[in-house]
């Protein structure tokens, strides 16, 4: 039968839905103690798409209390698709072909919606691959972590958010003003202070940067130990995914693993920009989110072509400075020029730019597409609106976009939620292109997505820059993709450059303990 779509609303997210656990019955939410252990059993589960397409292959595994097991395969391989199914929820006119799930002792396909929402409250957690759009933007973190666990102390609130990694001046703070990777650390909060005997995590590690990655990697395996708890993770970074997993299940068989080995001089001096005229100028660049300061004095510059990486840690700074650049963030002060000529720096100015201007492709393509227009109607608003392709040609136009990211044709008449993680972030991408853009800003587009994704879509990526003159500008944690596609960088800390120039100088001897922190 069919189930509701994979977007939870709000009031039956398995987080949100916590919030009124204490009607329910489920015990206080806390830090210390112990749990049940809660079985997971997944027998010869399979999944077909509303199209007929498999999404899932028929899959049987055991999660036991006390243990993380990890689904890694390639994009498109089901893992999101059978980590909800373990909260009784499938893809929209997707279909349970053959099996069964069992969670906590509860066929959780056989149960009714009120009965599967309290299931949810009480048994499982689970954190998406994109947790900001979770997180209520209204609400500052103290209350989006009693909104799941009302009775829970301040020292408690503390204790989870020393956790992973953050601190009491996070408290007062709404989604807004925090970085991409403290909202998912808050989100991992949420689940964690549920105490649930089942966490369901996917890509825990994407987004964070090497000392930070360890050490929620360290986090999980003493939460499985210390409270018994049966976690289920997803992860593209297989050295990071196996050195933390007792049990390993590879979706998608057959796929060659790639080796995370890295030639810095894939970034050669043939990749590095002609000197003399500028595509892009930023000075003086500085940024606020509400009360606080987030970028100060932050320079830059780009030639035609060229591939500039700014990097840091979460909280950084590296976000708002894309935003700014894209002409998305209120507050900000600074000049920017665009080939020589001043564009503002906030405002809907932009928007006359057009064609060779600048275009921004986030990390979190899910809440980036609107999930209700097709890949067809999604790429032709910017190819009308801002390219001027006449009606007649829209369908040529959009194949031919799809070709340039290496896609389908066929994929056009799908819809965001019918994709793979790694298409939809080739979609994102071509919505980008379709405006011709100058200069494109690619936000840790690769963050969630496998290995062996990742490194397609970078090696897209340098191929549409040589054939366009586009020029790069890539946000990342991930340093070995820097050093192999980013001839420069520029460290950001605490919202200032401390550190810039070639990146293979650079991480060959850095000069700040920010750089020497992302490379763990």
């Amino acid at each position: 039968m069919s189930e509701p779509v994979l977007d939870l609303p709000i009031d039956d997210d398995p987080l949100h839905a916590a919030a009124d656990s204490h009607r329910t019955g489920s015990p206080e939410a806390g830090i210390t103690g112990p749990v049940a252990s809660v079985p997971v059993v997944v027998d010869e589960l399979s999944i077909y798409g509303a199209t007929g397409q498999e999404l899932v292959e028929p899959t049987s595994f055991q999660l036991a209390a006390g243990q993380i097991t990890a689904l890694t395969g390639p994009s498109g391989s089901g893992k999101t698709t059978l980590m909800r199914a373990l909260l009784g929820q499938l893809p929209s006119g997707a279909v349970r072909r053959t099996g069964s799930v069992s969670v906590a002792g509860h066929d959780v396909f056989a149960l009714d919606p009120v009965a599967r929402q309290r299931f949810r409250r009480t048994h499982v957690a689970y954190v998406g691959q994109d947790p900001g759009s979770a997180l209520n933007p209204l609400m500052r973190v103290h209350a989006l972590l009693h909104e799941v666990a009302r009775d829970a102390s301040r020292d408690t609130v503390l204790e989870t958010l020393e956790l992973v990694g953050l601190s009491a001046e996070h408290l007062r703070r709404r989604p807004a003003e925090l970085s991409g990777g403290q909202q998912r650390r808050v989100a991992l909060a949420r689940a964690l202070i549920r105490r649930t005997g089942v966490l369901i995590l996917d890509e825990p590690l994407a987004g964070l940067h090497g000392a930070l990655r360890t050490d929620i990697a360290r986090l999980l395996t003493e939460i499985a130990a210390e409270r018994s708890t049966a976690i289920l993770l997803s992860g593209h970074d297989t050295a990071a995914v196996h050195a933390i997993a007792d049990n390993v299940i590879e979706l998608g068989a057959g796929v060659v693993a790639v080796d995370r080995e890295v030639d810095t001089g894939h970034a050669s001096s043939r990749d590095l920009p002609a000197q003399g005229s500028l595509v892009l100028r930023a000075s003086g660049i500085g940024a606020t989110i509400g009360a606080h300061e987030v970028l100060a004095e932050v320079d830059l510059e780009l030639a035609p072509g060229s591939a500039l990486a700014v990097v840091g840690v979460s909280g950084a700074g590296k976000t708002t400075l894309a935003r700014v650049i894209a002409g998305l963030h209120r507050s900000a002060t600074g000049v920017l020029e665009l080939a020589g000529t001043a564009i503002p720096v906030v405002g809907r100015g932009r928007i006359a730019c057009g064609r060779n201007g600048i275009q921004l492709v986030t990390q979190n393509p899910r809440a980036a597409l609107n999930p209700r227009r097709t890949v067809a109607q999604t790429l032709g608003r910017p190819l009308r609106r801002i390219g001027g392709v006449p009606r007649r040609r829209l369908a040529h136009r959009v194949g031919d976009l799809l070709a340039s990211v290496e896609l389908a044709p066929e994929l056009a008449r799908r819809y965001p939620h019918e994709l793979s993680g790694g298409q939809r972030q080739r979609v994102a991408l071509a919505r980008a292109l379709a405006a011709e853009p100058a200069v494109l800003i690619c936000d840790e587009i690769t963050s969630a997505l496998d290995q062996a994704t990742a490194t397609s879509i970078m090696g897209l990526l340098d191929r549409i820059r040589r054939d366009r003159a586009m020029s790069l500008l890539v946000i990342s944690h991930d340093m070995a993709l820097v050093a192999a596609h980013c001839p420069r960088l520029v460290v950001l800390d605490h919202g200032r450059v401390v550190e810039s120039g070639e990146t293979h100088a650079i991480l060959a001897a850095p000069a700040h303990s920010a750089t020497r922190e992302l490379l763990g």
